[in-house]
């Protein structure tokens, strides 16, 4: 039995069946380790090295029996019943075999060691540095996403809300942080998004969220604080307290976080002028909200929030700021007078400052006040402006009204600030492009219109403007096609659109100009209404209307003083600059300059 399987061994080495298997393991090794790295680069499959190692276990057999049953000769490969005994060349080939044994080991060694380089580097230097380059936003940076109503009644949203929008202005003013305004962060309620995946959108470091849980007066706030890059959480906690402690729980979330990033917080810069009756906090809650939505009716509503607020609490002064302000907005989307209204916007606006001169809202409603005097205050609107910034470096609105009052590369660097803070706030993409047409860029007025119309494809005004950027770029093939880019909400804003594709018609067809002329006498029964003004004046300029053009701005410059503000730099108004008239509107309106 022992002298068999000697002998049995011994036929394996001398027929090199032994060396055959080494060099096919190690051959099928060396493959399966190219094919593994190669996969990637080749964008193969991912069973690609799986299947071959299938392969190779199901054709080792077969190996095997080649090797027994067929040798190598001069004459070719044989059988081995049929090799002569002078033929044999059985020892050559097993030192064939060896060398060949050596190398491919060594070419295995070789792919083993080279895939755990890379694999090595991957981990250790591609993730660190190729994603930190992609995404590495600045550490000061961070958003507030929505708290979650966990109470189920959505006529309670307004609550949660309007809690994470206050939280999200106390971190706003830490001169140490860099906040998304709650406008953009608004827009991610129910995006099924990571923090990272959050943090990436967005550019940050920082992503909070948390719930808000209401029981009748009782209330609790769970907050969190995450790494964006990293995906760690680096704070959670929860509050509870009554509707009169909402702002201290507030205060303790505003600390906590700031404590968390290592930054400065110091109760030394809490508000001052806050209400501690929560009938008059519910109401201002309430009134935000609907100030939101800008149309006339939603308006009216917060105004009437707002007042009843003041009503309870006379001292609640960011309820005077927001009345200020709702007003003031109110006169743009309704046809309530500002020449009426103004000595009561100012007198809000005053009064929010001297209850709290600490609320960035209060000096930028004063700024604003001053900015739509007749004539504007300039100078004090751009101290009032200044003190805003100066105590909430984050606050969006105060970067898009102080641009308003500063020289035209100064606007654009305050409404690129604005972007980067709230992505998606169509006023500061709007008065963007408006910036970039008065510096004569029509290209930035392309980019910025895209994106307004992305934001909100029914804004009847980014058409226009898109229009009006191909008319100066000569690109007379795309005019048209800005006008199919929006889609009308109102009978008016089709109106509008319409008027507009027939007028630039008839630039490139003179014989429509008639049906244009009659298409905007029509609309011209709308020039009341500040959303129709600007954009009749430029179809009026463009097809050459000088005389109804100014007849419109000197109407609507006294009830829109704002909107007058760039006509001594404004290209659009090229055609009117020889006209007595319009010099003279423009010095007593422009508060734009070029420098």
């Amino acid at each position: 039995m022992v002298t068999d399987r000697r002998s049995f061994l011994s036929e394996l080495r001398r027929r090199n069946v032994l060396r055959a298997a080494v060099l096919y393991v190690g051959a099928t090794w060396a493959l399966a380790q190219g094919i593994s790295q190669l996969t990637p680069a080749l964008d193969l499959p991912e069973w690609t090295t799986r299947w071959f190692l299938i392969a190779a276990i199901i054709g080792f057999p077969f190996w095997l029996a080649f090797a027994w049953f067929y040798e190598f000769t001069p004459r070719g490969i044989k059988r081995e019943s049929e090799v002569a005994p002078g033929e044999s060349i059985a020892q050559s080939t097993a030192r064939k075999l060896d060398f060949a044994i050596i190398g491919v080991l060594a070419i295995a060694v070789v792919l083993l060691a080279s895939g755990y380089f890379v694999r090595r580097q991957v981990s250790t230097v591609g993730m660190d540095s190729n994603e930190a380059v992609a995404f590495n936003p600045p550490k000061d940076s961070l958003v507030v996403l929505p708290f979650k109503n966990l109470g189920g009644d959505p006529k309670q949203a307004y609550f949660s809300d309007g809690i994470t929008e206050e939280l999200t202005g106390a971190l706003g003013e830490n001169p140490a942080l860099r906040v998304i305004a709650w406008d953009t962060a608004s827009t991610l309620r129910d995006a099924a998004l990571t923090a990272t995946d959050v943090g990436k959108r967005l550019n940050v470091a920082n992503v909070v969220h948390g719930s808000i849980l209401r029981d009748g007066d009782d209330v609790r706030i769970t907050a969190e604080l995450v790494n964006a890059v990293t995906g760690y959480q680096l704070w959670a906690a929860h509050y509870d307290g009554s509707l009169k402690d909402i702002f201290r729980m507030q205060d303790q979330v505003s600390e906590a976080i700031a404590r968390a990033l290592e930054v400065r917080f110091a109760q030394s810069d809490l508000a001052t002028g806050r209400t501690t009756d929560p009938r008059a906090h519910e109401l201002v809650l309430r009134g935000r909200q609907l100030a939101k939505k800008e149309n006339a009716a939603s308006l009216a509503q917060a105004r009437d929030y707002f007042q009843q607020a003041i009503a309870l609490d006379p001292e609640y002064a960011e309820a005077h700021a927001l009345l200020s302000r709702t007003l003031l907005v109110l006169t743009e989307h309704s046809n309530l007078s500002l020449a009426e209204n103004q000595p009561t916007i100012r007198a809000e606006a005053q009064k929010a400052v001297e209850l709290d001169p600490r609320n960035a809202d209060a000096w930028v409603a004063v700024g604003n006040a001053n900015i739509s005097s007749d004539p504007p205050d300039l100078d004090k609107a751009r101290s009032a402006f200044r003190k805003a910034l100066a105590l909430d470096p984050s606050n969006v609105p105060a970067h898009i009204d102080y641009g308003i009052v500063l020289p035209l590369k100064a606007q654009m660097a305050q409404y690129r600030e604005a972007t980067l803070l709230d992505p998606a706030n169509e006023i500061a993409w709007n008065n963007l492009a408006v910036a970039a047409q008065d510096l004569g860029d029509p290209d930035l007025v392309v980019t910025a219109d895209e994106t307004l119309l992305k934001l909100d494809p029914k804004d009847v005004d980014s058409a226009f403007g898109l229009a009006f950027a191909y008319q100066q770029l000569h690109r007379n093939d795309k005019i048209a096609a800005a006008f199919d880019l929006v889609q009308p909400s109102t009978p008016v804003d089709q109106q509008q659109v319409d008027t507009g594709r027939l007028v630039y018609g008839a630039l490139a067809d003179p014989a429509s100009r008639p049906q244009a002329l009659t298409a905007l006498d029509l609309l011209a029964t709308h020039r009341s209404n500040p959303e129709v003004a600007g954009n009749l004046l430029q179809l009026y300029l463009a097809l050459g209307e000088n005389s109804s053009a100014m007849r419109l701005l000197e109407d609507h410059c006294p009830a829109q003083p704002v909107g007058c503000n760039d006509l001594a730099v404004n290209p659009m108004y090229q055609p009117l600059r020889s006209d007595p008239g319009f010099r003279q509107l423009a010095k007593k309106y422009t508060t734009t300059a070029a420098e």
